[in-house]
């Protein structure tokens, strides 16, 4: 027994020693090295987003509610402020309304392809100043869209108009596509994207909105870390909904229609789907584990053995972290019954999934039936929007925005992630290998709030880095 014990204590010395080893190897030895200036950056950028906010360009799935004349105000302003980029460049507006912009590239065999969206969401009550005149409040530029996306929007449009004072050319073809309603699916970009299609075009870059520079983003980081979306979660609304025989409320029975729907959620929201790392999350893991503190990089470091922890603590921490790893169901529309007095006979509930890159729309479906475990129980689904491939690191699109990141934001960390909402971008999978989906500002947790909340607003000199970010970018291409 003796023995035993020695040998099993050598054992664990020797696995101590192992993952020790591991940690204090598992190092970021990469260096970049540049002779970038920052740039002076006027008040322009500051006026055209102040101009862009006052544009109510509020989008609705029901069209009637629009305001047309608000929309055709924006244009006839981008037309106005930037006359180089609409007498030097090849233009479109299209009949949804969306922005096409090429610029002929001295080198015609790659080309790359730049996305915001300038519609926006209401802006409910709760502002504490009028969200639509672009006032500068505390050193901010204030309204609706500030963060999402006019700021890039605007940064984009400001960068090439710059550029074409000094006769630019870019090495590659250069195309500015904006959206008119991506806060409503991005049906106007299917028209930009017909015609990219018909001319044959195969961006070796699609940029668009996504995550941002942020402090403190992954636990035991607290470097600044640039968070490029590689890969966008798939998105669709599952209908549960039941019909029974109702009845008068004086007389229910037990268990009645309501009760067996919601216990039906209940068990759906106690069994989630099974964590699984997918190949982006693994190289987030691998690169912000490089830069963690010495407890997270040891975990980081030997995933041969932490990985099924790690997956169970991603998904009690709940969240962002939990959506990392697994497809995720969120509750959001419960109907049944219209009166008081009678039991109905028939209730519905709506489920907006995000589906991981590691499941397919069968195998949640298969899921949600195995775990409610109710046969009288209809399944639909709804508003698919499909889950697309991942993007690969490493490549030469993704290089180019490492290495404009890492110009404007001198020592900032940069990783791969997961996009957890919707952009547009998911629509160019079709056409391109290389999506990413990165807003070059830096962001605080409380300013991402305001983010379809109430006080959007962005600072100045971070709407100026923003610019300066897309000047350098412009310089690459």
């Amino acid at each position: 027994m003796k023995y035993v014990l020695y040998i099993l204590l050598g054992l664990f010395l020797l696995l101590l020693i192992i993952i020790l080893i591991r940690t204090f190897l598992f190092i970021d030895k990469e260096i970049y090295k540049t002779d970038y200036k920052e740039k002076e950056i006027d008040d322009k950028i500051v006026e055209d987003l102040k101009l862009f906010i006052k544009c109510k360009t509020v989008s609705y799935i029901e069209k009637e509610k629009e305001d047309k004349e608000e929309f055709e105000k924006l244009i006839e302003d981008v037309k106005t402020r930037y006359p180089l980029i609409f007498s030097k460049c090849e233009t479109r507006i299209l009949k949804n309304r969306g922005i096409y912009i090429k610029v002929k590239g001295s080198e015609s065999n790659e080309s790359v392809v730049l996305l915001a969206h300038y519609d926006v969401v209401e802006a409910t009550h709760g502002w504490d100043n009028d969200p639509f005149l672009g006032e500068i409040v505390d050193g901010k530029v204030y309204g609706r869209g500030a963060l999402d996306t006019k700021c890039t929007f605007a940064s984009a449009l400001r960068a090439l108009e710059e550029n074409l004072k000094f006769d630019y050319k870019p090495k590659r073809d250069l195309y500015l596509c904006f959206g008119a309603d991506e806060e409503i699916y991005g049906t106007s970009q299917y028209e930009i994207l017909e015609i990219l299609k018909n001319d044959g075009v195969r961006p070796m870059l699609v940029f668009d909105e996504g995550g941002g520079v942020i402090k403190n983003a992954f636990p035991g980081v607290k470097d600044y870390t640039a968070l490029l979306g590689t890969a966008e979660k798939g998105m669709f609304d599952v209908k549960l909904s039941l019909d029974t025989s109702g009845g008068h409320s004086s007389s229910p029975k037990k268990n009645g229609p309501i009760i067996e729907l919601s216990r039906a959620l209940e068990r759906l929201d106690k069994h989630p789907m099974k964590p699984q790392f997918c190949m982006t999350t693994k190289e987030l893991l691998n690169k912000l584990g490089r830069h963690s503190s010495f407890i997270y990089k040891m975990i980081f470091a030997n995933l041969w053995l932490f990985k099924g922890l790690l997956k169970r603590v991603f998904m009690l921490l709940g969240g962002d972290t939990k959506a990392l790893v697994s497809s995720t169901f969120a509750f959001t529309v419960i109907n049944g019954g219209n009166q008081t007095n009678v039991i109905p006979s028939h209730v519905e509930a709506n489920i907006n999934v995000r589906q991981a890159p590691f499941n397919s729309k069968e195998e949640i479906i298969s899921h949600i039936k195995k775990t409610i475990k109710n046969d009288r129980i209809k399944i639909e689904v709804l508003n698919e929007s499909k889950m697309y491939k991942e993007c690969e690191i490493n490549t030469e699109g993704y290089n180019l925005i490492k290495e404009t990141i890492k110009d404007v934001y001198p020592g900032s960390i940069v990783s791969p992630f997961i996009m957890i909402g919707g952009t547009d971008a998911r629509h160019y999978n079709e056409i391109s290998d290389c999506i990413i989906r990165f807003t070059p500002i830096k962001i605080e947790n409380i300013e991402r709030k305001g983010i379809h909340g109430t006080n959007e607003a962005i600072k100045i000199e971070t709407l100026k880095k923003c610019l300066e970010f897309y000047l350098d970018l412009l310089s690459k291409v």
